[in-house]
């Protein structure tokens, strides 16, 4: 008789999947980066025409591809990590370290989303612009930054 996996709680569910959509969306920024900077290329060396926006557009999207892949990465344990020390733990020093590890990471997420909460209400109200190449406001890429601590 087959046992069926237990059910994650709806919390941890919601995590995964706001998770996996932070790498869905992830990764069509990383293809619209992409995608402008080969059209500001083209437009610089064959048309001698080079935009104001594409470098504003490939900060802020680069932005939300950090932002939103970190929690992509994080769900499968693929980030980037120097183990030498850990490796040398013992199993029970090790799962310490990992809990410690990721308290640190939710506080500092938790920070991110309130900080990033607060950031994009003033420039999005007083149509400050980003830049003096660009006319959106600053707050364009505000919502990358807690929508990427949520994830």
């Amino acid at each position: 008789m087959e046992t069926q996996p237990k059910r994650k709680f709806f919390i941890f569910r919601w995590i995964d999947h706001t998770s996996e959509a932070g790498g869905i969306v992830a990764a069509l920024c990383l293809l619209a980066v992409t995608l402008i900077i080969t059209y500001e290329v083209f437009v610089r060396y064959v048309f001698s025409a080079p935009t104001s926006w594409v470098a504003e557009f490939s900060i802020y999207l680069s932005m939300a591809l950090g932002l939103l892949g970190a929690a992509y990465a994080l769900k499968y344990n693929s980030h980037f990590s120097i183990s030498i020390v850990v490796d040398r733990l013992t199993e029970k020093n090790r799962r310490r370290l990992k809990i410690v590890t990721h308290l640190m990471g939710t506080a500092y997420s938790l920070v991110f989303v309130c900080k990033g909460l607060e950031m994009p209400s003033s420039p999005m109200t007083s149509r400050t612009p980003a830049r003096a190449c660009c006319s959106f406001p600053c707050g364009f890429h505000g919502p990358s930054s807690p929508s990427g601590g949520f994830c």
